[in-house]
């Protein structure tokens, strides 16, 4: 884009809640053009010009929210009240692709389960049908045996029509290639035809590649998420109907993205994303097909990036292969100044961000992104500052200085005050995380639980926020809250031996006896050698298990709730038998049978013996449990036996008798 003052001009007027567009826009003439239509009204009334229902409204306000670098509260606002417009809708008036830009509007915003629904909707009333099951087959051509594999199936309820299908073939930008040995599915035999798939409309098409998304927000960052989603792609490639130029690029960049740690396919996903990202300007090839010259009925359909964010990936991914210089010239190009600095450091060029952003600065000085990036080049705080002024005090670019390393108690209150200005919740969890772990170092633990506290509101999943709003809580000496927090994080997070040290520590404190017993099996099985625990946690779970042991404490807390509403109902009803015999008062009919419903006393008499036979049962084996953990885990810390052996002692002696327990741990 040509750097003139009427193209700046432009940018500042789609500025939203101080939130500036990519600098990489182009067009953003026409954008601001088609904003003031759908933003207008009526002459002499209310009624908006074009309704909130109308898909286009939504296509408008979606595209001003991507050209900003981040998000802005006010385009939240007006998407909102977008989406639920349609949604109002009857469903006769809802089209299947209106609900895809919907559910990538959910998507956007991370509301993942509303999206996931959303995308669902779309399957039902497009009709598609979409199964996943295995097969005998082989993935490579020169496999020799067959094994277990995941496919996945489709069928269109939709025909496709001829004419749809020329034009589409016209489209096309990748075919097979013969040269590489893995296939593009799983087959049965490499070396005879497979039988032909029903082709899919391109409208199932981006409903699939839609789903992938799903699979990717409700599932861990794992290699079986990533080949689960691998499925979903594979059929995608080998559907007989040629796809369109949209559809296809998200095809391959998905796939492209899931083949980029595989040592196998590393080099075609570098080479695809390279591909992909020269699509913008086809400079290699100019009778390509590219967007600008490929006009396609699906282009909202799906979530495919725009040009900036394109390149950033392209220049991630050289990174990641130790391409210092290429990435830093991608950087460049899209101005992701973060990044800059990180390659500069990489290549010991740290001079090379300040003198690119001072040469900005003398064409745009009241840009407040350049100052921002020229005070994280230079660490000096007066930059900063001056951006925070040029922004209104709304700038959420400052974040990321202030988190690394500006913390200061001004900066963290001017921080607060702008991320509690941003109100779209589901847009600044993660400057809300880097809020609390400023505030932790700067030991504000109020502001840093309240931080972590919206943080767990906005995503539940996290199980690190979970975590550190724990540790904030045991900070405040509130132990429930904080092993509560921790029974979250755990329920997110299973694979984190720090976070089941933590809970165990907790519910140690707090005499959780059956809780902290199943934390340190579960420890020990996956921290082994790399546990760390306290003398005093361990010393304080013996004791904790001995009591209940002897009966003196519950198991949980569960337990000792569940006993007092227990106690309670036996004391009221001792009392209305004590009021019956009030007086030597006859009652009438007194020696008819009484029907067995009232006779309570006698049932509750034996269901309190079958409790207490429960019980026995329970800590019989709680005690073989602790006796066979300590017994199997002796031998592997006997280099610390400062640690386990004292209370291996103890709780062997109250089994076996002290003699017994010593020479057992010995």
């Amino acid at each position: 884009m040509a750097d003139v003052p009427h193209e700046r001009c432009v940018q500042r007027l789609l500025v939203s809640d101080g939130e500036m567009p990519h600098p990489f826009l182009r067009l953003g003439g026409l954008l601001l053009c088609v904003l003031a239509v759908v933003c207008s009204k009526v002459r002499g009334t209310k009624q908006p010009l074009v309704p909130y229902y109308s898909v286009w409204r939504l296509r408008v306000h979606m595209r001003h929210q991507l050209v900003l670098q981040h998000r802005a509260h006010s385009v939240f606002l007006h998407l909102s009240a977008c989406v639920d417009a349609a949604l109002s809708l009857p469903d006769e008036n809802l089209s299947v692709e209106h609900l895809l830009e919907v559910g990538h509007v959910h998507n956007y915003y991370h509301r993942r389960d509303i999206a996931a629904e959303t995308f669902w909707r779309a399957v039902r009333k497009s009709g598609l049908s979409v199964s996943e099951s295995a097969m005998m087959g082989v993935r490579t051509r020169w496999q020799g045996h067959q094994l277990v594999q995941m496919v996945m199936n489709a069928q269109s309820a939709f025909a496709i029509y001829a004419a749809i299908s020329d034009r589409m073939r016209r489209g096309l930008l990748w075919a097979k290639k013969d040269g590489h040995d893995l296939l593009d599915r799983p087959a049965r035999d490499p070396m005879r035809a497979t039988p032909p798939l029903q082709s899919l409309h391109p409208v199932d098409k981006a409903i699939i590649l839609a789903l992938c998304l799903d699979i990717r927000n409700t599932n861990p960052y794992h290699g079986l998420t990533q080949h689960h989603m691998q499925t979903y792609v594979e059929r995608l490639l080998v559907d007989p109907a040629p796809a369109p130029f949209m559809i296809q690029s998200q095809m391959l960049l998905i796939r492209s993205r899931l083949e980029r740690r595989r040592n196998r396919v590393q080099e075609r996903a570098f080479m695809q994303i390279t591909e992909l990202v020269d699509q913008f300007s086809a400079a290699r090839d100019p009778t390509r097909e590219t967007l600008h010259r490929t006009e396609s009925d699906y282009f909202y359909s799906v979530a495919y990036p725009s040009i900036w964010h394109l390149k950033s990936e392209y220049a991630d991914f050289c990174y990641e292969e130790r391409l210092f210089k290429t990435a830093l010239d991608a950087y460049e190009q899209v101005l992701d100044w973060e990044n800059i600095i990180k390659c500069c450091k990489a290549l010991d060029k740290r001079k090379r961000a300040e003198s690119l952003a001072r040469e900005l600065l003398e064409t745009d000085p009241c840009n407040p992104f350049l100052w921002v990036a020229l005070g994280e080049a230079t660490r000096d705080a007066s930059h900063l500052w001056k951006a925070w002024d040029l922004s209104n005090h709304r700038s959420a670019a400052l974040c990321v200085p202030w988190r690394s390393w500006h913390s200061s108690e001004r900066s963290i209150a001017k921080w607060w005050s702008t991320l509690m200005s941003r109100a779209v919740e589901s847009c600044v969890w993660r400057r809300l995380v880097s809020l609390g772990y400023a505030a932790m170092r700067l030991e504000q633990w109020g502001r840093s639980g309240e931080a972590f506290t919206r943080v767990c509101q906005i995503q539940p999943n996290d199980a690190y926020a979970w975590n550190n709003l724990a540790s904030v809580l045991l900070r405040d000496g509130r132990l429930r809250p904080a092993f509560n927090a921790m029974s979250q994080a755990l329920r997110n997070n299973r694979r984190d031996w720090r976070m089941w040290q933590n809970y165990f520590s907790i519910g140690c404190e707090l005499k959780e006896v059956t809780e902290t017993t199943n934390a340190l099996n579960v420890l020990l099985e996956i921290a082994k050698r790399n546990t760390q625990l306290e003398r005093e946690s361990l010393h304080r779970f013996v004791d904790n298990a001995i009591a209940y042991m002897e009966g003196r404490i519950p198991a949980s807390s569960k337990d000792q709730m569940e006993g007092v509403e227990e106690s309670h109902l036996f004391a009221s009803l001792m009392e209305d038998e004590e009021e019956q015999n009030m007086c030597d008062i006859v009652p009438i009919a007194g020696d008819v049978e009484m029907p067995e419903a009232f006779l309570e006393s006698g049932r509750r008499a034996a269901s309190v013996k079958e409790a207490e036979g429960v019980r026995e049962g329970i800590v019989s084996g709680t005690s073989k449990r602790m006796r066979e953990t300590f017994k199997r885990n002796h031998r592997s810390f006997c280099d610390r036996p400062g640690t386990f052996t004292p209370v291996e002692r103890k709780l062997l002696s109250l089994h076996d008798g002290p003699l017994r327990g010593v020479r057992d741990a010995d």
